[in-house]
């Protein structure tokens, strides 16, 4: 049975350190927009696969136990 995918076609990355955890994993994002609330931030555009959604989930997890 395939997996459904949690964040639909794409997910929104909006955090520097997220960012630099999938480019280190392997993951480009497929386009860069500026934040809606503020010019001075960026929002990373990623093709959502299930490979994408299982990074999310270690990154998330890795935080929890840090206790961030």
């Amino acid at each position: 049975m395939e997996r459904q995918i949690k964040h639909g076609k794409y997910y929104t990355c909006c955090r520097l350190r997220l960012l630099e955890y999938l480019l280190k994993k392997g993951f480009e994002p497929i386009k860069d927009i500026p934040d809606p609330h503020n010019w001075k931030y960026r929002h990373w555009i990623f093709e959502n696969s299930v490979e994408l959604e299982d990074a999310l989930d270690e990154y998330f997890e890795e935080l929890t136990k840090k206790g961030a």
